[in-house]
């Protein structure tokens, strides 16, 4: 442990700011209201002695900075007046006011007060939550990490990847003891999270930070400390469903999931005392604390598997949920025209299924249900999940005098995980190597060294270093194993693992893997924090520097990425050089062993990144009068563009890219000098066409993104005490933060030339789109004869190659105005109300924007009057080029408008609580998730739509790229509009000297008192739904709840929660002439439905030479509204209670009984986006769970 601590501490020096440490200030004024000077005012830290003096101003201003959270005791003395003295508790980054009022007296006679500092906020712009020890430690929590309590906090969803107000995951810092434990890949906190029984408490600033705060949001954790009595805990948790700890879900089944689940852990602290050499009491204090976790259960999928007919190559049941048959074909029958003759019963023979089909069989899950796979799930299955975590952390802290104090942390943890199914598949019983599994491994190493020291009473300084470094890798359980042997699939580079295998218009996740991905990631910061008190004004100012090695590497399917799409068992259209609607399906293709697509990827290693984030602040807190306090204040932002350790990026030049090839390197290295790329890779693009530059030369900018050196954020507030109960408080400010790193990584990782995928295009050989439909496949297309060459210079296909290219004309750093209009009213004792407008405008956010997109087809056909041509990428501008992800530009924006109001009770004879609603009206044009991609398609519905071209709306109009961007503009599908939650906890009044029981007997007391009860509860409306792209809206297909009937469809209980589309008369249970006066039988009279005669998105044109052209619409922006109607409602309460055993005077034992979804109510799925019903059979949300627990206390 103590090589760990020391080889960390020398190896780096820093963290990030805001440690957690609170204020208390105030003015100190005569019973008159006159201001006091030259009191004596003294401040004691109840758990160490610590003392703190001071004298009050000229104005009657005192001040102490940088306190730890914890209670404390004030004290003001001054001849001629009485002594008054207070007590408060501080919480983290509170500014605690205490205006102290001294009566004439002498010093002998004492004013005592009670709870100090006001229930209410009377300074600061800032609207903010503090959870104390007593909710961290007591509240009802479903798994022991810290950020499931993040959701308490109004405003904030999410969790660990929180969204607050609105704005995009990665722009709320995280910190502990004022360390970043952001995970700079995703945004979210990392993977390792500090053990609960470490935080002391913790505060979420939602809106209205001051300069100090670099982020809109922030979550600051304080570690505890220790004190000068020797405490501690440890603790047991457990539960097990075998002994009926955890009900049945819907989807259960008659037994209860598995689930068996053990938390444990150590915590203790004191003094340092070495006998005889030295006595730490009020000087030095240690703290220690180990947590463990051990899971194991199994997790329910739920997916679409062949039936044993399909994979005995019996086809004649595909049907979609309209009852349209889809037919196949045999290939090699394919005459000169490309047609082909269908097989007999839409079934192939024995003789012609290959041995891979097979393979795949074997290693595939069986059906639970008689379903038809292209109409619904028909595998319901659970798979053991298994979770271990531990993590421990150590705290000294030492006052040097009482002006000079240092805090120092080393905090070590790791999590491991191994899923054995369910994971983008659904492997056979008892296949635990193969596709569908999930691994991970993340450690965490966390030191930071804080030194607050104090000039003089008006002139404090706050000095942090530290360093976070998280190494982590993520895979699937087959990353040991060589399928591709096993599969007679092309392994050129010998890399094992599972291939990506897909099989065209087969629904579900087919059979998939998770890219196999390792990083570290190391940060270190230097943070220094200033506060000078002059006057009326309380000045903070301060820097930081924080640089970050993050090195990265993800296996691209070097394995392979495989498709068998269902061009080669499809009918072709000679008129529209197409397949014919309803013919082909690709598990036939896979069947016959006949893949459309197949490719290796070469992989480069690990990417080194590289950026350094500083920043600097002035904050001025101006007390204007004994009412007005004013805050005014900025802060410099200023992040280095991302850099690679060996400039082992390209962009290119979206400026000029109509007729060129080209990528562009950075600053002055051209591609030749970049280590590891092979000379022949070189060559092979050199073959295809492709030039490269380097950014000096084409003019862009050295790192191929600007730099940004303007980032200046305002920060303006007033805070307005409107008597001694009551405060009106507002504030506006602008931030900025960086993008999280997976998205230059998702980004740049498949740029050409820097990797290369190896393809065997055998779907379109030729160039064209219609190659595998019209030709009869050769040997050597064929699954075990089919080939990847890797060897020496290859010929890259001329189809259009992918990259995404970084819009360097319009890259900023995400930006956010906020501003925030709050009143305050202490209701009663411990007990206040707020009621809060809060705004927020993300600006500058990535956003994936379309260019160079192929022409839709409807609009070539209509310009030209000609059939596009077989290879469609000539009708992009440049034919080169596809970059069908999209564009990434820093042009996205959001808007948010919440309503807040909450009630809240510090903990007073025997009861805390707090309930809050919030209303939310949250839109953006770019909602995805900070870790994923992003590149939805121009009708994606889950908040990651592309911005469109003309040529992709349909009649091609001239619209700005503003209006364009517009048409991405909708509800956030993430946040709810209302949301509802509280929390309590409560004594119960039983036991001696209680309401009930007040003079019980010991032995009665040890049965009827100590008990307690907590409770989180949580309402929310649905989320903000579409309905699926391939539909089209003639009507509002929306229903009140008492249209929404319930029926059975595919074996399963439903409920029609729109009027969608499929075919009622499949239905039973149900009213059908009710039924079918929601959802008409005639599929055109429906509210929603695809166009076409045939309902397969495909509209007859006329071409110049007579013939008639079913041309397709789906590759033109939907007239469908989204996010428009609300999915189900959700709420979900748990309850624990306790008994409390006081075993000795210092020792307490205790008992508690956790019940998660106490109600044992069941939360509906969103409904299904095409039929528009709401399975009944599955729940969202986990059944009750019981939890027993066991806590010493000493």
């Amino acid at each position: 442990m103590l090589r760990d601590v020391f080889l960390f501490f020398f190896l780096s020096v820093a963290a990030w700011s805001q440690t957690g440490n609170g204020t208390v200030r105030g003015a100190i004024r005569d019973a008159t209201g006159g201001i006091v000077p030259n009191a004596k005012v003294s401040l004691v830290a109840q758990n160490t002695n610590v003392r703190r003096e001071t004298v009050s101003s000229s104005v009657g201003i005192y001040y102490f900075g940088e306190l730890q959270p914890g209670p404390y005791e004030l004290t003001v003395e001054l001849a001629g007046f009485k002594k008054w003295v207070g007590t408060l508790v501080l919480e983290v980054g509170q500014t605690a006011v205490v205006d102290p009022s001294l009566e004439v007296g002498s010093l002998e006679s004492t004013v005592q007060v009670t709870g100090a500092a006001p229930v209410i906020t009377m300074e600061g712009m800032q609207v903010a939550d503090v959870k104390d020890e007593l909710r961290i430690r007591q509240l009802p929590l479903n798994g022991r990490s810290v950020s499931n309590l993040f959701n308490l906090t109004p405003g904030v969803e999410g969790g660990g990847a929180p969204r607050t107000n609105g704005l995009k995951v990665g722009s709320t810092e995280m910190l502990v003891d004022g360390v970043s434990i952001v995970d700079r890949f995703g945004g979210g906190i990392s993977r390792v999270q500090p053990g609960l029984d470490t935080v002391q408490e913790f505060r979420i600033e939602t809106n209205g930070s001051s300069a100090r705060y670099s982020r809109p949001a922030t979550v600051t954790l304080v570690t505890k400390s220790g004190t000068n009595q020797f405490h501690g805990a440890a603790f047991e948790t457990f539960r097990n469903n075998a002994s009926g700890l955890r009900a049945r879900a819907r989807q259960d089944g008659s037994t209860s999931a598995k689930l068996i689940r053990n938390e444990f852990g150590l915590s203790g602290g004191g003094p340092v005392l070495i006998p005889k050499l030295y006595n730490g009491r009020d000087r030095t204090f240690w703290f220690l604390a180990y947590e463990g976790m051990r899971q194991r259960q199994n997790a329910f999928d739920e997916d679409y598997v062949p039936t044993p007919e399909m994979f005995a190559g019996n086809f004649s049941n595909i049907l979609d949920n309209n009852n349209v048959r889809t037919h196949i074909f045999d290939p090699v029958t394919t005459n000169a025209q490309g047609l082909r003759t269908p097989f007999p019963g839409d079934i192939i023979p024995q003789s012609r299924i290959s041995a891979f089909y097979g393979v795949m069989k074997s290693v595939t899950h069986t059906p639970t249900s008689s379903a038809n796979p292209f109409q619904a799930p028909n595998l319901d299955v659970f798979y053991p999940n298994r979770n271990n975590y531990d993590t421990l952390s150590t705290k000294i802290d030492h006052r040097f005098s009482d002006s000079d104090s240092i805090s120092g942390r080393f905090t070590r943890g790791r999590t491991t995980s191994a899923l054995f199914g369910g994971r983008f598949g659904s492997p056979a019983d008892g296949l635990t190597n193969g596709f569908g599994t999930g691994r991970g491994d993340s450690r965490v190493y966390n030191i930071s060294l804080t030194e607050n020291h104090i000039f003089s009473p008006n002139f404090l300084n706050e000095l942090l270093l530290a360093v976070n470094r998280n190494p982590n890798g993520q895979g699937t359980l087959a990353d040991l194993t060589d399928w591709s042997g096993k599969l007679g699939l092309p392994n050129p580079f010998g890399v094992q693992g599972w291939p990506t295998i897909s099989a065209g218009n087969f629904p579900g996740n087919n059979w998939d893997s998770d890219n196999r991905k390792d990083q570290n990631l190391t940060s270190y910061v230097i943070e220094d924090n200033v506060t000078r008190i002059i006057g009326h004004h309380t000045l903070i100012f301060g820097g930081n520097i924080r640089r970050e090695y993050n090195n990265v590497r993800e296996m691209q399917q070097a394995q392979g990425s495989h498709d068998f799409a269902e061009a080669w068992t499809s009918q072709y259209d000679p008129d529209g050089d197409q397949a014919v609607s309803f013919t082909g399906v690709g598990l036939a293709s896979m069947a016959l062993g006949l893949p459309t697509f197949l490719s290796n990827q070469f992989n480069r290693g690990y990417f080194y990144f590289q950026q350094t984030e500083g920043g600097l602040y002035f904050q001025d807190s101006w007390k204007v009068t004994p009412r007005l306090t004013l805050e005014a204040g900025v802060r410099w932002e200023k992040w280095t563009p991302y850099k690679e350790k060996y400039n082992r990026l390209v962009n290119m030049d979206i400026r000029n890219f109509a007729n060129r090839f080209q990528v562009v390197s950075p600053g002055s290295t051209t591609l030749e000098s970049i280590p590891g790329i092979p000379p022949s890779v070189l060559t092979s693009w050199a073959g295809r066409g492709l030039t490269w530059t380097t950014a000096n030369q084409a003019g862009l900018p050295a790192n191929l993104i600007p730099a940004q050196n303007t980032d200046f954020g305002p920060r303006l507030g007033a805070a307005y005490r409107l008597n001694d109960k009551t405060s009106l408080r507002a504030g506006y400010g602008e931030y900025f933060w960086t993008l999280p790193l997976s998205q230059i990584l998702q980004t740049s990782r498949t740029n050409p030339p820097l990797n290369l995928r190896y393809t065997n295009p055998l779907g379109n050989l030729d160039g064209t789109s219609s190659f595998a439909v019209r030709t009869a496949p050769l040997p050597s297309y064929y699954v075990g004869q089919a080939r990847v060459d890797i060897n020496g210079v290859i010929i890259i296909p001329p189809s259009a190659q992918s990259a995404i290219p970084w819009d360097f004309t319009n890259w900023n750093d995400s930006r956010a105005k906020e501003w925030n209009v709050s009143i305050e009213r202490e209701l009663m004792k411990d007990t206040s109300v707020r009621v809060s407008y809060i705004g927020d405008r993300g600006s500058n956010l990535e956003q994936r924007v379309g260019l160079n997109n192929r022409e839709a087809q409807y609009n070539y056909v209509t310009r030209t009057r000609l059939a596009p041509p077989g290879n469609l990428d000539l009708t992009r501008v440049n034919s080169n080029w596809n970059w069908g992800n999209g564009v990434v530009a820093k042009v996205g924006y959001s808007n948010t408008h919440s309503a807040q109001v909450q009630f809240q009770r510090r903990y007073s004879n025997g009861l805390a609580f707090q309930w809050f609603y919030t209303f939310t009206r949250s839109m953006s044009t770019t909602d995805a998730g900070a870790s994923t991609s992003g590149n939805g398609a121009i009708n994606d519905t889950n908040g990651a739509a592309q911005a469109p071209e003309n040529i992709q709306l349909l009649g091609a109009p001239n619209l700005s790229f503003d209006q364009r961007l517009r048409l991405t503009y909708y509800n956030s599908t993430q946040v709810p509009p209302h949301r509802i939650r509280f929390n309590a906890i409560y004594d119960l009044p039983f036991g001696k000297g209680k309401y009930l029981g007040r003079n019980a007997s010991r032995g009665l007391d040890a049965v009827i008192g100590g008990w307690q009860v907590a409770a989180i509860g949580d309402w929310r409306s649905g989320n903000w739904l579409s309905v699926a792209a391939s539909e089209y809206l003639f009507g509002n297909p929306a229903l009140s709840p008492d249209q929404r009937l319930t029926l059975t469809l595919n074996g399963r209980p439903q409920r029609l929660y729109f009027a969608g589309d499929f075919d009622p008369t499949r239905a039973t249970n149900v009213d059908a002439a009710k039924l079918q006066a929601l959802v008409p039988v005639d599929r055109g009279a429906r509210k929603m439905h695809p166009v076409g005669a045939a309902f397969d998105n495909r509209i007859p044109l006329p071409l110049a030479s007579g013939a008639v052209r079913l041309t397709s619409i789906t590759d033109t922006v939907s007239w469908n509204s989204r996010a428009f109607f609300l999915g189900p409602r959700a709420w979900n309460t748990d309850v624990s209670f306790f008994k409390n055993f006081l075993l000795t005077e210092r020792m307490k034992l205790r008992f508690t009984a956790d019940f998660f979804n106490f109600f044992n109510h069941p939360n509906d799925a969103n409904p299904n986006s095409t039929t528009g019903l709401q399975d009944l059979s599955l729940q969202t949300n986990e059944p009750r769970i019981v939890q027993f627990s066991l806590r010493f206390q000493w």
